[in-house]
This record gives structure tokens, C-alpha cells and sequence, in this order.
């Protein structure tokens, strides 16, 4: 039996007309909409349209605002940029950038585990107050 490739099939090539829905515009997008996830073994989420977005997004964030201080933490788990250093990568800085995705506002910097935190959660307020009632019980 043949391996399953990056795409999960057992053939080089996805099968003309299959698709998946993106993670962000909610748009169901032919698989060559799609770049493969920075480790290169799977397809991101989110098409390159909204990947695209999200990057002028992120650096014009970047460029308006500038890094934080040397002396920052991240204010959700109160760590330090060397304390949370690595976390996001060999390659990646302390912080993330973190915005509103509706409104692309700009809220602050995070550390890497904290913004997946809030990412999981879809920034919804009322699961993450049933999450803390869980935690409580």
C-alpha cells in the first residue's frame, strides 16, 4: 500500500475539482488556492488571498507601532521576552502581533502561546468564560 502524500492522497497529484473551504473568508477554493504550510507538509488553512491580507495587515502593524520595549511582557501571561523566547519558532521573535480579524485594530503584542490561546478560542469571550467556569468546577 502507497504512502499518503502532502495532500492526503496516494497519488501525486490532487484530483481535478477538489477543493477545501478556507479558514478565514469561509470561500470553498480550489487546493492550487492554497500554500503549503511553512514545515511544507501539509496546505495552510487559509488561502493565499487571506494569507496575503493578513501579512500587509501585519506589517503595516509592525511599521506603525514598532516593536515593544526591551522590557515588555506579554500581558495575558506576564512573562518576558526572554522567557518566552522560542516558543514560536527557532526563527521567530518573542511577540506576535494581535489584532481584531473583523476590523484588523491592533491590540497589542503577545507571546506566541498566548495569541494560539486566544486563536483557539476565536476570540470568543463566552467560551472562554465556560473554559474558566470548567476550570473552576
Amino acid at each position: 500500500m502507497t504512502q499518503p502524500n502532502l495532500f492526503g492522497w496516494e497519488t501525486d497529484d490532487p484530483v481535478e475539482g477538489d477543493s477545501k473551504v478556507c479558514s478565514k473568508c469561509g470561500t470553498d477554493k480550489p487546493l492550487s488556492a492554497y500554500s503549503l504550510h511553512s514545515g511544507g507538509s501539509y496546505l495552510r488553512t487559509e488561502c493565499k488571498t487571506c494569507t496575503n491580507h493578513m501579512t500587509r495587515v501585519r506589517n503595516n502593524i509592525r511599521a506603525t507601532y514598532g516593536m515593544p520595549s526591551p522590557d515588555y511582557c506579554c500581558p495575558i501571561c506576564l512573562r518576558t521576552s526572554s522567557e518566552v523566547a522560542g516558543s514560536g519558532g527557532k526563527a521567530a521573535g518573542p511577540w506576535v502581533v494581535d489584532h481584531c480579524h473583523e476590523t484588523d485594530r491592533f491590540r497589542g503584542w503577545l507571546c506566541h502561546k498566548c495569541n494560539r490561546t486566544l486563536g483557539g478560542f476565536e476570540d470568543d469571550i463566552q467560551m472562554m468564560h465556560r473554559a474558566i467556569s470548567y476550570l473552576k468546577s
